[in-house]
């Protein structure tokens, strides 16, 4: 049935939805060491900061230091730097917004891998310069217009046995921050059960439809049946009122042979009429 081709399809739309969901989620890179040896130069500090925006999470390590963040930052052609909770790794283009600097105190929480160091501090990052290049690197503002546009993706990564190879990215700006991920996924997520909510209404109004429309067609089945039966008994009982005795018949002329003759009108044959005969004939 057509009908159950078109709900199969919307089925298939909304599994390929989900999937896309998926990977638009898988799409953080994750990039805990360094994978390439690079070139360095000297670091550059900027300061503590309540946001890392435009920078972009590279995940937590172990053994996190500045000294593995920024070879990570470099490699992927970034010249900003930025360490959280003492574990995490932020690179990016542009350094945060002024109005987001702090007291260089609030960032206090020692390095994973170095315990004399500090790396961020709890929801703050410590920003730096990697070296990557000698021109000046602007403070982020959100009401620019080029701030507005695309933010870029994160930089794709192929990874081949324990080896993590950092392809060049497309994208000559940086991602988003750390509490980026999760209006992500709640849109996401609700993308998801919209979907699934909206599919399941077409399904129920599909099914529903099915069998109005059966309904409606065993009560015109059953109209047509009642007028024809009423037609064939209307016939018969016609023909049986027509096949009736006529009252005037007398009972006894009616076991005679057809032959004895006809019934007259103007008489009565209702009763029965004693009639002389001539009994010389």
């Amino acid at each position: 049935m057509v009908s159950t081709k078109y709900v199969s399809a919307l089925v298939a739309a909304s599994i390929f939805s989900m999937a896309s969901a998926d990977d638009s989620a898988s799409s953080v890179v994750s990039i805990p060491t360094p994978t390439a040896s690079v070139a360095l130069a000297a670091m550059t500090d900027i300061g503590c900061f309540s946001t890392a925006v435009p920078l972009e999470d590279h995940g937590s390590w172990t053994y996190q230091t500045s000294g593995n963040c920024q070879p990570i930052c470099v490699g992927l052609k970034k010249p900003v730097m930025g360490l959280v909770d003492g574990t995490n790794c932020w690179c990016g283009d542009l350094i945060p917004p002024k109005k987001a600097q702090v007291d260089n105190s609030s960032c206090n929480t020692p390095c994973n891998g170095y315990d004399k160091a500090t790396c961020g501090g709890p929801s703050k990052w410590w920003i730096s310069l990697t070296g990557l290049t000698k021109n000046h690197i602007d403070y982020y503002d959100p009401a620019s217009p080029s701030a507005t546009a695309s933010k870029g993706t994160p930089s794709p990564v192929v990874t081949i046995g324990s080896t993590v190879i950092i392809m060049a990215s497309e994208s000559p700006t940086g991602g988003s921050n750390k509490g980026s991920s999760g209006p992500n996924k709640a849109g996401i997520a609700a993308g998801v059960v919209v979907g699934v909510v909206v599919l399941a209404a077409i399904i129920a109004g599909v099914f529903f439809f099915l069998r109005q429309k059966r309904r409606h067609a065993v009560e015109e089945e059953y109209r047509r049946q009642a007028a024809v039966n009423s037609f064939v008994s209307g016939g018969k009982l016609h023909t049986s009122n027509s096949s009736m005795t006529d009252s005037r018949l007398d009972p006894e002329f009616m076991m005679r042979r057809a032959s004895n003759g006809s019934i007259a009108d103007n008489e009565d044959y209702s009763r029965r009429i004693l009639k002389v005969t001539n009994p010389s004939n």
